[in-house]
């Protein structure tokens, strides 16, 4: 019988670090220790004075026995008392270190060998304060648990270079992006663009189990960074505070249908041929012709201009572009032929304000049109003002987000107008929310372009691939992670923090109560002078 000591799980000597590289750290710990897939480890380096980070992204059990199949045998327990010998053999994910100044560095240096071990504590998050921004979204997770001083804040000027939010139905999508909107309209440190087309953002809905699912207009705090343009009647719109939206005609140009319709390239070419006209011009003309054969011999209204331009194409293609036109304006009753509250959103958006376009009951192809009118427009307006040019300016974020992107997203002429303004919108201060479960269907291109991404759960291991193979850190070494992810979880990649933060998101409903939604309080508050 072979007898070890029995482990002392209070003796550090049994935490330590027993290798590998400077990209991969190789722990043994007590094989009892309650250890979890992301929790974060902190390993001073008594020699060079510096305390590393790393993350938990595997764990087996081990030992030292020559034995391969010692633990396999009957009546193991007979020959073996489990002791020193068996432990966890934890991999992890080096993040950097603290040095002697307390100046974060990346890892470009190893501990030295049998450097202790331990779970990270709550002094251990402090230094990430300088990082977090002021949009706050959560609380900093290590394994299952959170550290409650350490919030999760996102920069403002990391947003005009594009978010993503990535997840699987029932992930928490839905109440991140509430959380963040509360956030935008506590600090209102740009202007955020939202289409609600469920009524989900505005007053919330009945949860499972008859639970409060609030909505924004809830939040009472931050209601003055609110502004609601919506399509509901005369008393609701008077109930929540809100405007009557309203999109003329000449806020219309063809190239907003593309998201919205397919088309073939004859008809294509008319809409390019047509689009310097305005909406209004063009809806007269086509609904009140009948394009018929040999429809421009006896063409006799009043636009013998554009109907010269037209007369080439074929009566088919004129037909169904007429088709179209007639459905945008049947199907849409906020598409009127008089009075825009275009200048109303934009002021809201230059006031930094977060803009809900609420349009309950509307079709898919109405959120599509309005998402597609307003990104042009502003995009536009911005690229011809000369957006940026003038330094001494202070320059007006604007933050459109995109339910279901993979939608608009993907490849096609249909995506033209989120495309562009995915590679050139951050020159012009309009950044891209992009929230989608199928990242995978996402242009490649358009993924590269993101410097924040935000990952509730990804169960498609290709999805996972994708956002690994984009994100500007590196998460391929938290596919596990990302994997085991809960409700209400998050790994964060943004490149304002060193490295990826482990996140639990806030319950919106507990978030808009807080006592101190109003101030931020420090992380350091409370907390030891020392990290170790």
């Amino acid at each position: 019988m072979t007898n070890l000591i029995d482990i002392d799980t209070n003796d550090a000597a049994k935490f330590r670090l027993i290798g590998q590289t400077v990209s991969n750290y190789r722990c043994a710990v007590p094989y009892t220790s309650e250890i979890f897939l992301g929790d974060l480890l902190a390993i001073h380096d008594s020699q060079k004075q510096f305390t590393f980070y790393a993350k938990v992204t595997g764990m087996q059990h081990a030992s030292n026995f020559a034995d391969a199949n010692w633990d396999t045998r009957p009546h193991t327990s007979h020959f073996y008392n489990l002791g020193e010998d068996v432990f966890l053999l934890l991999e992890a994910t080096p993040l950097g270190y603290l040095d002697q100044n307390g100046n974060f560095r990346r890892p470009k240096t190893v501990p030295t060998k049998f450097s202790s071990v331990r779970i990270a504590e709550e002094e251990d998050f402090a230094f990430l304060e300088q990082y977090m921004g002021k949009i706050e979204v959560g609380l900093v997770r290590n394994g299952t648990g959170t550290i409650k001083t350490a919030k999760v804040g996102l920069r403002a000027d990391d947003l005009n270079q594009h978010m993503g939010v990535f997840a699987t139905t029932g992930m928490g999508k839905s109440n991140f992006m509430k959380v963040f909107s509360a956030s935008c309209m506590k600090e209102q440190p740009f202007g955020l663009l939202m289409v609600d087309p469920h009524g989900e953002y505005l007053k919330g809905r009945a949860a499972p189990g008859s639970g409060e699912n609030p909505g924004l207009i809830h939040y009472r705090d931050g209601r003055g960074g609110l502004a609601i343009f919506s399509t509901r009647d005369e008393q609701a719109i008077k109930r929540y505070g809100a405007s009557t939206l309203s999109i003329a005609y000449d806020d219309f140009r063809p190239s907003d249908l593309y998201p919205i319709f397919e088309f073939s390239e004859a008809q294509s070419e008319i809409l390019e041929t047509v689009s310097d006209i305005s909406g209004s011009v063009l809806i007269d003309f086509f609904c009140a012709t009948d394009f018929t054969e040999d429809w421009y011999d006896g063409y006799a209204g009043t636009n013998p201009q554009l109907a010269r331009r037209l007369k080439e194409f074929h009566e088919a293609s004129l037909r169904s572009i007429k088709r179209k036109l007639e459905i945008l304006t049947r199907h849409n009753p906020f598409f009127r032929r008089s009075g825009s509250s275009l200048n109303g959103i934009r002021r809201a958006l230059e006031d930094q304000k977060v803009v809900l376009i609420d349009i309950p009951g509307m079709r898919e192809q109405s959120e599509l049109f309005i998402l597609s009118l307003l990104t042009r427009t502003f995009l536009n307006e911005r690229r011809n003002d000369g957006f940026g040019a003038d330094e001494t300016e202070p320059a007006g974020q604007i933050l459109i987000a995109i339910e279901e992107a993979q939608r608009v997203l993907g490849p096609g002429r249909g995506t033209a107008v989120f495309r562009e303004c995915a590679m050139e919108g951050r020159k012009f201060g309009i950044g891209l929310c992009i929230i989608t479960q199928q990242p995978k269907n996402i242009d490649p291109r358009i993924l590269a372009q993101i410097n924040t991404y935000v990952v509730l759960g990804l169960s498609d291991k290709t999805d996972r691939q994708m956002i690994a193979s984009s994100a500007k850190q590196d998460l391929t070494p938290l596919d596990g992670e990302i994997q085991t992810l809960e409700r209400g979880e998050a790994v964060i990649s943004t490149l304002s923090v060193p490295f990826p933060i482990s996140c639990r998101i806030h319950a919106f409903d507990g978030y808009i109560k807080q006592d101190d939604m109003k101030k931020t309080n420090p992380i350091r508050d409370g907390l030891k002078d020392s990290f170790l």
